[in-house]
């Protein structure tokens, strides 16, 4: 089976009535599953209206090759702020990255909720699978190969399914889909990568299927193409003053401001150990606090 017949099968069993669009090829290509079935999704998407990202074109053709409505919440930096507070108190870190991606995120899954929607789709999974991010391009075969199959025995994770229990909205993943998973591990890791672009497979059996400009769009993360990645300076700017008891520093600070004024703590210890917040390391990131040690 192809994978457009797999994510076709995957989608007909998510049933889902609303879907994270952001015109990249994993939410285009859920969204043209979910069509492929005849389901009829709304497509939500936020932007970050004092500084837009690269999402709307790529967005609306996707919308217009597959007739889809689309909901775009435009947020203001207050709004925008508020996100990320309420998003740390959900996912319980204050990591500028995590939890800056996921604002974006929550914000689309509000406005679902808000209209009544009762299942969202998402592309996670894609990059992961597929080789997306362009740290996996410069990887070995074997060491991609293997670094796939760490990540789909449980090294990944996905802020959406834990927004979504949140704000009462169930979060469906085709791409996590046992039967596509099994799928991607059995891809050659040259199948993945060629000439230095990710999720070759993914473009090649989409080719036709979505417009091209979708097909071969690079890979842009939610925090630049909803314009959020302009919080980390706001949020930086907002932590001035604020004296916390660890050398946290920037929007990491504002963050676990937020994180401490929400009553939440956390386990120190582990090995090894976080320098900045102490939190456990694994493979020298922090989760917690977004710290990052290289080798």
């Amino acid at each position: 089976m192809s994978l457009p017949e797999l994510l076709a099968e995957a989608a007909s069993r998510a049933r889902c009535d609303g879907v994270l669009l952001s015109g990249g090829l994993d939410s285009a290509t859920v969204a043209w599953a979910l069509r492929r079935v005849d389901l009829r999704p709304v497509g939500f998407n936020t932007q970050y209206a004092p500084a837009p990202g690269a999402d709307l074109p790529h967005l609306l053709e996707a919308a217009r090759a597959l007739r889809l409505r689309v909901v775009v919440s435009w947020v203001g930096e207050e709004e925008a702020v508020k996100a990320a507070e309420d998003v740390v108190g959900i996912l319980k870190v204050f990591n500028p990255m995590e939890v800056v991606n996921c604002a974006a995120a929550y914000v689309s899954i509000k406005a679902a909720a808000e209209m009544g929607v009762r299942r969202v789709c998402t592309g996670d999974g894609g990059d992961e699978l597929f080789a997306g991010y362009e740290y996996m391009s410069r990887m070995g075969p074997r060491e991609l190969d293997e670094y796939i199959r760490r990540l789909a025995g449980g090294g990944w994770y996905f802020c959406a399914f834990d927004v979504g229990r949140a704000l009462g909205v169930e979060v469906q993943a085709p791409y996590l889909d046992p039967e596509v998973v099994r799928y991607a591990l059995s891809i050659p890791a040259e199948e993945r990568v060629r000439d230095g672009v990710g999720k070759y497979i993914v473009r090649r059996q989409f080719q036709g299927l979505l417009p091209d400009s979708i097909v071969w769009r690079r890979k842009d993360p939610i925090e630049v193409g909803s314009g959020f990645s302009a919080l980390y300076d706001v949020l930086a700017r907002r932590a001035e003053g604020y004296a916390a008891d660890i050398p946290v520093q920037g929007a990491a600070k504002y963050l676990y401001k937020a994180f401490r004024e929400r009553g939440l703590t956390y386990e120190r210890g582990g090995e090894p150990q976080c320098p900045v917040c102490g939190y456990g390391l694994r493979d020298g990131y922090c989760r917690m606090c977004g710290h990052y040690a290289r080798a």
